[in-house]
């Protein structure tokens, strides 16, 4: 499967849902396949479809194109109502701050571009995710931090996440975070500390699910987490929520 393929099963699923649905939905692709740096085998392929009307009626009517693209190995869509989109930003400001910077439209209308995040819930929910994803990491570094094998697991499925949050940190701060993983890292490599080239080493291996991650990496990359969800934390003091 490469990327060529998938932009054919993007374009026959946006066909199959308007033989079905009419002209009376929007649906995006976003992330990794958008921006280019999307794995085989390890990226999902992410579709969301805003919908004129969502009742279960209406979403049963998908079930025949939604399985078939199950069946191929894609994850299926996100199906939203149109109305309650519109009053979703609150409640999904990092999914979509990220959707955002890397989203192609695919049927209709663009259902993404028009949408605004509010600052203060996107410090918000950087800051409780990043929380979370440290206490997670510690949790995995006090269970398994004499194996390298099971720290290189946690560190690598752990790391496109963690991009997010730095994309949508970027953002918060009025910074560019770029396309690829490199560009964001570099946005904020200065505020970041002196691990946070950690993060290139640890994005290196994601092609590598056999990777042996040392100790001593894990917590440089425990300390990049750290550090991230102090900026978080600052930016509250500084007014932004």
């Amino acid at each position: 499967m490469d990327q060529h393929e998938v932009d054919g099963a993007l374009a026959g699923l946006a066909s199959e849902l308007e033989s079905t649905l009419g002209q009376s939905f929007s649906a995006a692709a976003y992330g990794s396949v958008v921006r280019g740096d999307w794995l085989p085998g390890r990226s999902d392929v992410n579709v969301i479809v805003v919908l004129d009307d969502a009742s279960p009626a209406n979403l049963a009517r998908l079930t025949p194109a939604v399985k078939s693209w199950h069946e191929r190995g894609y994850t299926p869509p996100l199906f939203i109502a149109r109305a309650e989109w519109a009053r979703a930003a609150d409640v999904f400001p990092i999914e979509i701050t990220d959707m955002q910077l890397a989203h192609r439209v695919l049927h209709g209308d663009d259902p993404i571009v028009g949408v605004v995040v509010d600052p203060p819930d996107l410090r918000r929910a950087i800051e409780a995710e990043l929380r979370g994803k440290l206490i997670r990491l510690r949790q995995a570094y006090v269970r398994f931090g004499t194996t390298p094998a099971i720290l290189g697991g946690y560190a690598t499925t752990s790391a496109p996440s963690l991009l997010v949050l730095l994309r949508c940190t970027a953002v918060l701060l009025g910074r560019d975070p770029g396309r690829f993983a490199v560009d964001t890292v570099g946005a904020l490599h200065d505020i970041l500390g002196p691990d946070a080239d950690v993060l290139s080493d640890v994005i290196a291996h994601r092609r590598d699910p056999e990777w042996n991650c040392p100790a001593g990496v894990f917590e440089r990359y425990l300390a990049v987490v750290r550090r991230a969800v102090d900026i978080a934390d600052t930016h509250t003091q500084q007014g932004a929520g």
